[in-house]
């Protein structure tokens, strides 16, 4: 009976025992579950905090390059603007997107003055892919595609274009040169030049954007150049013709001659004599010589350039005017001019004229083609 009992005891206090580890196997294993999910839980808190930590200094430092932007920004449009040349606003224009992205592959095109070519005024860490002189026309590859249309290129985007853009760029573009970014130099509708990034680096903060805003400032800066260049052709006007004087003939001739060899563009320069402003009557001389003027300015195109470089003398740089040109306009000032009359009716007279060629793309010094000038013989009309 005892030993039955405690047989009996003891089976129960080892189904209870076994009953009570299966319990505490459980609880363990749940506690083991709960620290194993506290465990993941701890780490990812961890990989969220090291992510918000490199987040944050990535926003310090972006924070701290905008602050640095604010105050490097205005300096480099005082230094745009500072350009008295459009050599050096398109140096400065690079200086300032090497400064503002990092990026060292640059090219900046400027616009000739009828805004139907672009030539490579400056380029850099691109010279085993563009060679200067080079033109584009407005309208062909991306450069001139940017000018055409007036809006911003980026490569990242070319997919996006149509099918007819897209085979009108290939055909035309400017070999193995593809921009990143190109943005056109805009002014009131006016075409300035395209400044195009290449190889852009993937540090840099908003470039498409920053690329627009120096694009305007350079825009805005040879607008300025530009407008400082007619004052001061204006202020050195010849009273008599209403055409600037001899003092202004060789910095202008200098650009025609850089535009000669940048635009791939040929220019005529013609020195036009009419011989009765330089008779011994001053009032009558002048009086021909502004008949004479006025007849050139009314049929001269906008691009033209009249200048009174002698008592009896005019000057003209015709840009854009090759052999062919410069016949057909020999032909109407020798029959035109001598048929002008003043008021009492009296003709204008015998005019002579000589001219020079220069051929496009030449790099022609300024003293040789004066002298070549003055070595060509003079052409008299029949008045």
């Amino acid at each position: 009976m005892i030993p039955g009992i405690i047989a009996g005891f003891a089976l129960g206090s080892l189904v209870v025992w076994i009953i009570l580890m299966i319990r505490n196997g459980d609880i363990a294993k749940d506690y083991e579950e709960r620290i194993g999910s506290l465990r993941n839980d701890i780490t990812s808190l961890r990989y969220q905090q090291q992510e918000a930590d490199a987040n944050h200094t990535r926003f310090d430092l972006e924070i701290r390059k905008h602050r640095d932007l604010t105050i490097v920004f205005p300096d480099l449009v005082k230094q745009v603007f500072s350009a008295r040349t459009p050599d050096e606003l398109a140096r400065l224009l690079a200086r300032a997107m090497k400064k503002l992205t990092g990026c060292s592959r640059i090219a900046v095109f400027l616009a000739d003055v009828r805004g139907g070519k672009l030539g490579l005024v400056y380029l850099e860490g691109l010279g085993d892919i563009l060679k200067q002189p080079l033109v584009v026309n407005v309208g062909d590859g991306h450069v001139g595609f940017v000018a055409e249309t007036g809006m911003v290129f980026e490569k990242k985007n070319l997919e996006k274009e149509s099918e007819l853009t897209k085979t009108r760029l290939e055909k035309t573009a400017l070999p193995g040169f593809l921009p990143d970014i190109a943005a056109p130099m805009m002014s009131q509708g006016v075409l300035y030049g395209v400044i195009c990034l290449i190889d852009v680096p993937l540090t840099a903060i908003l470039p498409k954007e920053r690329l627009i805003s120096i694009a305007a400032v350079g825009a805005a800066a040879l607008e300025g150049i530009r407008l400082l260049g007619r004052f001061e052709s204006a202020s050195d006007m010849d009273p008599d013709t209403g055409l600037p004087g001899k003092g202004r003939l060789k910095p202008v001739l200098i650009q025609e001659l850089e535009r000669v060899r940048r635009f791939d563009s040929a220019l005529a320069i013609v020195d036009l004599v009419i011989e009765r402003g330089s008779i011994d009557d001053r009032f009558r001389a002048r009086e021909f010589m502004s008949i004479g003027s006025n007849h050139l300015k009314a049929t001269m195109r906008n691009i033209d350039i009249g200048l009174r470089t002698g008592t009896d003398k005019i000057t003209l740089l015709l840009p854009g005017t090759d052999q062919d040109g410069m016949e057909n306009v020999m032909q109407k000032l020798l029959e035109e001019l001598p048929k002008l009359q003043n008021d009492a009716g009296e003709p204008l007279g015998s005019v002579r004229l000589r001219y020079l060629i220069v051929e496009a793309g030449k790099d022609e010094i300024l003293d040789d083609v004066l002298d070549n000038l003055e070595n060509k013989a003079f052409i008299s009309s029949l008045g």
